[in-house]
């Protein structure tokens, strides 16, 4: 009888175990790609980056790269408002934080004692990247740091005044603009709700009490009644009116609108810088925007490092043409169009006659004085 044959016999042990790693690897696997990636939330303003080639596609551009370098989701989230109101948002979910990052808070707003309890100071590795002029200006603390800067000042509409029919333009004042021909053609925005608009309030200001050494509420009085309906909520909604109203002529704005309007038409500008003129030279409040780690925020090591990476080239670079600021990164070459827009090297800054101490001393009255003459 020939010897029988049995196949060899297996461990149900470890067909059982071999079951089980391959059920367990296929479940990581799902979970790596369906399972929610950790999420850092940016609060801005309404306009930021908004204004470039591709706004519907920017932040997939900009910031599409960092999501996948660290394996998160950005949200950002565009507050209709201006800088002041994110800070007032920050505070009202200061017990339960819900962003991470804020950016936009500026050089005045970071004087206000509210901006400092919802933020935590950061000083990002690669800040040296930053002229430290620009640091110092914006806050030497870090509570926040520059992203961001350019000038606030007027700008007009050349195709409906020049320095030909309006000589006034070359040197102009806040007198001139008092005017009875002109007062009734500016546009700004409210200094409690808008960044330019508190720069203009503080730029008139110092020019005032600093220069002319006269009482700064004298002008707002003289200019009430022509200007009192042309004080709009922000920047969005002032920029929106002057240029849908062929008869406002100015705009508080910023020293790049002239490189926007050459990048938009693709021809000469249709809009120019009237910085103020005293002392023969010419005047304009430097504006430096800045981003900061919120208080408490549910993820500060993936905010520090959103912060860091907001400073490099690969965000920098887009600045210029989609938030029509200077970049802050010095490595960053501008866009020809940059050639119209006029730069805080080119005038004096206001800033410099007004400390941060006085003005975070004086803001609040100052902000009281002129309600008590606008309403």
């Amino acid at each position: 009888m020939s010897e029988s044959y049995y196949p060899e016999r297996r461990d149900p042990r470890k067909i059982v175990a071999a079951i089980v790693a391959v059920v367990i690897i296929v479940i990581a696997a799902f979970a790596f790609f369906t399972w929610p990636r950790p999420k850092i939330r940016i609060y801005t303003y309404d306009s930021f980056m908004a204004y470039g080639e591709n706004p519907d596609t920017i932040d997939e551009t900009v910031f599409g790269p960092f999501e996948e370098r660290y394996g998160v989701d950005i949200e950002i989230t565009r507050l209709q408002t201006d800088a002041n109101g994110i800070i007032s948002r920050l505070v009202a979910e200061s017990d339960n934080p819900v962003a991470d990052v804020v950016m936009g808070i500026d050089n005045i707003l970071i004087l206000q004692s509210l901006a400092k309890q919802v933020l935590t100071p950061y000083e990002p590795e690669n800040l040296s990247l930053v002229e430290q002029q620009l640091i110092d200006a914006l806050d030497s603390e870090h509570y926040v740091v520059p992203f961001d800067y350019g000038l606030v000042t007027l700008i007009y509409k050349t195709n409906r005044v020049n320095e030909t029919t309006h000589p006034e333009i070359a040197s102009l004042t806040f007198g001139d603009l008092a005017t009875p021909e002109l007062a009734s053609t500016l546009i700004t925005e409210n200094p409690h709700l808008s960044s330019p608009g508190l720069a203009f309030l503080l730029s008139q200001i110092a020019v005032y009490e600093k220069i002319l050494e006269e009482d700064w509420t004298t002008w707002w009085s003289e200019m009430r009644p022509d200007l009192q309906d042309n004080v709009y909520q922000g920047w969005t909604e002032a920029w929106t009116a002057w240029n849908g109203n062929p008869s406002k002529y100015f705009l508080v704005s910023y020293g790049t609108d002239p490189a926007y309007s050459a990048w938009w038409t693709e021809s000469e500008p249709d809009t120019a810088v009237a910085p103020f003129s005293y002392q023969d030279e010419q005047w304009a409040w430097m504006q430096v925007e800045g981003m900061g780690l919120v208080k408490n925020g549910p993820n500060p090591e993936i905010g520090k490092a959103f912060i860091e990476y907001c400073l490099s080239e690969a965000v920098q670079s887009y600045v210029a043409t989609n938030q029509w600021m200077f970049p802050v990164n010095s490595d960053v070459t501008l866009d020809p169009v940059f050639e119209y827009a006029i730069h805080p090297d080119e005038v004096n800054t206001l800033n410099s006659l007004l400390t941060s101490e006085e003005i975070a001393a004086n803001l609040a009255d100052w902000l009281d004085d002129y309600d008590n003459v606008m309403s």
